[in-house]
C-alpha cells in the first residue's frame, strides 16, 4: 500500500510538473511576443517622428534660402525700413541654420540607406524592410544630392547672381518633390511594419489559445487527481464505518461558489484596509488625521454616522468625550459632545472598560429610556439609534473607549465586533503614541510658562484660572453660533492647551520690572511690552527644534503669546493690529486675561469685585475687546459668576490650609 501511494504521488507530480513547465514556456514565449509587438509599435511611432523631422528640415532649408535671398535683395535696393538692425548678422544666422539642417538631413539619409535607423538614442533594425524601400531611397538620394548642392550655392553667395537664382529656383521647384519622396518611404515602411505586426499578433493569439487549452487540461487533471480524492476522503470521514462503492460527483455550481468568493474578497479587502491603516499610523499621522481616515474608509464595512472617542481621566475614575467625527447632517454632534465628563462607575461603560468586552446597542432609545446621562440625551436628539462600543487598551491597560454610532436601528452584527476589535487595538496604539509625544513636548514648554508665572507669587494660580475662563468663553461662542466657521472641537482643545502660555515671554523680563509694586515708567513699560515678542519667539524656537511631523504644534500658542495685548481699536501692542486682524484665539484670551487680572490681587493693586470687573469688560467693548465676544460673555454672565465663585472658594481653602501649616 505505501509503495502504491508513492507511485501514485510520483505519477501525479510528473503530470503536474510537465503541464506547469509547458504553461510557463508558453507564457514566456507569449510575453516575448507581446514585447516584440510593443517594440514594433514603438518603432513605428519612432519612424513617423523620424520622417516628420526630415520634412521639417526640408521646409526649413527652403524657408532659410528664400529668407536670405529676400535680405540680400533688400540690401541691394537700399530698402532697409522693414529689416532688423543687423541684416548681415541675420544672413550669417541663416547660413549656420542651413548648414546644420543640411548636415542633419544628410546624416539621417545615410542612416536610412544602411540596415539600421539611428533615431535619437535609439537604433531600429530596418534590415527586413530595406530591400523593399531601396528604390524610393535611391530616388530620394539622387534628388538630395542636387538639392544639397543648390543649398551650398545659396550659402556661399553674398549677392544675387545667376547661380544663386538658379539654385533658389531648383530648391523651390523640388522642395515638394523631396517631401513626397520622404512620404513614399514612410508609407512603405509603415505598411511593412503593420504586416510584421499582424503576423506577431496572430502568433500571440495562437500562443494564448494554446496556453488556455493547457490550463484547461491542468484544471481537469487537478479535478481528477485532487478534487475527487479529497471528496472521497470527505465522504469517508462523513460515513465512518460504512463502505460506499457508488459515489456520484459533480463540479460545484456557480451559484454555490459566488458567496464563498465574495466572502474571500471581503476578507482580503478588510485585511488590506487594516494594513493600510496601520501603515498610515506608523507614518506619524496626527490622531485627528487617523480618525478622519477611519471615518472615510471603513463605512463600506461598518454602518456608522458618528465615531466618538472617550478617554479615561483621573486615574480611570472619570471618562471624558475627547474626539469625534460625524456626518454633517448630525448638526455638529462632536462639538456638542466634546468635554462631557462622567464618573465611570456611574455609567454603563464601566463593564466595557473593566472587562474589555465590546457592547452593542441596536435600539439606543429603548436602552437609555431610564438612563438620564447627558451624553445619551445628546445622541438621541441628534438622531442616533444604534451604537457599538469597544474598549481601547494598551498593554492590557484601559485608556478609553471608541463608539461607532448609526442613525439606523438593528444594524450591528457579530462580524462588526470582530472587525472593530482588531481596529480598536490599532487605534489605541496610535492614540497613545500621538498623545504621549504631543503631551511630552507640550509639558516641556508649559513648564517654562509656569516658571515665568512662579516669579510672581501673586499670579501663581493665574494660568489655571485664565485657562478655564478662556475655555468657557470659547464654549459660549460656540453655543451662541458666533465664529462657528473657526471654532471646532480641536480649536477648544488648543485654547485649553495654549492659553496658559500667553505670558511665557515674561521669562525675559527683569524682576525689578516684573515685580515692581508701583506704576511702571514709560521706559519700563516699553520693556514689559516686549514679553509678547519674547513669548512668540520662545514658542517658534520650540516648534522648530521639536518638529517631527507636518503638524503645526505650537501655532495657536504663538498667536496667543504675540497678540493677547492687541486691542480691537488698534491701540494695543506689539503690532497695533485691529479688529479681525487679531487672531480669534488671542481675542478670546485677552478677555479672560483681563477679567482674571481685574478680579485678582496684584502687587500694585487690590482685587476688584465681580461687578466692577464685569463693568470694565463692557466698557471695553469695541475698544479693547471684540464686541461679539463681550456680547456672548454678557449673555452668560451667571455662568461666568459661578466659575468666579469656584475660584474664590478654592482660594479660601488654600489660604486656610496655608495658615494651618
Amino acid at each position: 500500500m505505501p509503495q502504491l501511494n508513492k507511485n501514485f504521488m510520483r505519477s501525479v507530480t510528473r503530470k503536474f510538473a510537465a503541464m506547469i513547465i509547458l504553461i510557463i514556456f508558453l507564457l514566456l514565449f507569449l510575453m516575448h511576443t507581446i514585447s516584440f509587438i510593443n517594440i514594433e509599435r514603438r518603432d513605428e511611432y519612432a519612424v513617423i517622428d523620424f520622417f516628420a523631422r526630415q520634412r521639417m528640415l526640408t521646409q526649413q532649408l527652403s524657408k532659410d534660402a528664400n529668407q536670405k535671398y529676400a535680405i540680400i535683395q533688400a540690401l541691394s535696393n537700399n530698402n532697409v525700413m522693414d529689416m532688423n538692425e543687423n541684416p548681415l548678422g541675420d544672413i550669417e544666422t541663416l547660413n549656420d541654420s542651413m548648414k546644420k539642417a543640411k548636415a542633419e538631413y544628410s546624416s539621417t539619409l545615410l542612416s536610412l540607406k544602411s540596415d539600421y535607423l539611428n533615431i535619437g538614442d535609439s537604433v531600429i533594425n530596418d534590415k527586413n524592410s530595406h530591400e523593399e524601400v531601396s528604390s524610393f531611397i535611391e530616388v530620394t538620394d539622387n534628388l538630395w544630392e542636387e538639392y544639397g548642392q543648390a543649398i551650398d550655392v545659396v550659402i556661399e553667395k553674398d549677392e544675387i547672381d545667376k547661380d544663386m537664382i538658379k539654385s533658389l529656383k531648383f530648391i523651390n521647384g523640388n522642395n515638394e518633390k523631396l517631401l513626397q519622396y520622404s512620404d513614399n518611404i514612410l508609407q512603405s515602411l509603415i505598411a511593412i511594419h503593420k504586416r510584421d505586426l499582424k503576423a506577431s499578433i496572430m502568433i500571440a493569439l495562437g500562443l494564448s489559445a494554446t496556453a488556455l487549452v493547457s490550463l484547461l487540461i491542468l484544471i481537469i487533471q487537478s479535478y481528477r487527481y485532487i478534487v475527487v480524492p479529497l471528496n472521497e476522503i470527505y465522504l469517508g470521514f462523513s460515513n465512518i464505518g460504512s463502505l460506499k462503492s457508488n459515489i456520484n460527483l459533480s463540479l460545484p455550481r456557480k451559484n454555490e461558489l459566488e458567496p464563498v468568493i465574495k466572502e474571500i474578497d471581503m476578507a482580503f479587502a478588510k485585511l488590506n484596509k487594516l494594513i493600510e491603516l496601520i501603515k498610515n499610523m506608523n507614518q506619524d499621522t496626527s490622531f485627528e488625521g487617523i480618525l478622519r481616515y477611519i471615518y472615510s474608509t471603513f463605512s463600506e464595512f461598518i454602518p456608522y454616522s458618528h465615531i466618538g472617542i472617550a478617554l479615561l481621566k483621573d486615574d480611570g475614575e472619570t471618562i471624558e468625550a475627547s474626539y469625534g467625527i460625524s456626518d454633517p447632517s448630525l448638526s455638529d454632534l462632536p462639538k456638542k459632545l466634546h468635554g462631557i465628563q462622567a464618573k465611570l462607575s456611574e455609567t454603563s461603560l464601566s463593564n466595557v472598560v473593566k472587562n474589555g468586552t465590546p457592547r452593542v446597542i441596536n435600539d439606543l432609545e429603548s436602552y437609555t429610556k431610564y438612563r438620564k446621562a447627558e451624553y445619551n440625551r445628546i445622541l438621541i436628539e441628534a438622531g442616533i439609534k444604534a451604537s457599538i462600543t469597544l474598549p481601547l487598551s494598551l498593554d492590557n491597560k484601559p485608556i478609553g473607549i471608541i463608539f461607532f454610532s448609526s442613525t439606523t436601528k438593528n444594524v450591528y452584527k457579530e462580524q462588526h465586533i470582530e472587525f472593530l476589535s482588531t481596529l480598536s487595538s490599532s487605534i489605541a496604539i496610535s492614540l497613545n503614541k500621538n498623545i504621549f509625544i504631543d503631551e511630552l513636548l507640550y509639558s516641556t514648554v508649559l513648564a517654562l510658562a509656569k516658571l515665568a508665572e512662579s516669579r510672581d507669587e501673586e499670579t501663581g494660580e493665574h494660568m489655571e484660572r485664565m485657562k478655564k475662563y478662556s475655555v468657557k468663553i470659547t464654549e459660549f461662542l460656540l453655543e451662541d453660533n458666533i465664529y462657528n466657521d473657526k471654532i471646532s472641537v480641536g480649536f477648544i482643545k488648543e485654547i485649553e492647551k495654549f492659553s496658559p502660555m500667553h505670558d511665557i515671554g515674561k521669562v525675559g523680563v527683569r524682576d525689578e520690572i516684573l515685580l515692581k509694586p508701583g506704576k511702571l515708567t514709560q521706559e519700563e513699560f516699553e520693556e514689559m511690552k516686549k514679553h509678547t515678542i519674547f513669548g512668540a519667539e520662545v514658542l517658534k524656537t520650540a516648534e522648530e527644534r521639536m518638529r517631527r511631523r507636518d503638524a503645526n504644534l505650537f501655532g495657536m500658542g504663538i498667536e496667543i503669546a504675540e497678540n493677547h495685548h492687541e486691542k480691537w481699536d488698534g491701540t494695543g501692542y506689539p503690532h497695533g493690529k485691529a479688529g479681525e486682524n487679531i487672531p480669534l484665539s488671542a481675542r478670546i484670551v485677552a478677555v479672560a486675561d483681563v477679567f482674571d487680572a481685574l478680579t485678582s490681587e496684584r502687587p500694585y493693586k487690590k482685587a476688584f469685585s465681580f461687578e466692577e470687573s464685569f463693568n470694565i469688560l463692557m466698557e471695553g467693548r469695541g475698544k479693547h475687546f471684540d464686541p461679539n465676544i463681550i456680547d456672548s460673555v454678557v449673555r452668560h454672565k451667571d455662568e461666568i459668576f459661578e466659575l468666579y465663585q469656584s475660584f474664590k472658594s478654592t482660594d479660601i481653602k488654600k489660604a486656610i490650609t496655608k495658615k494651618e501649616f
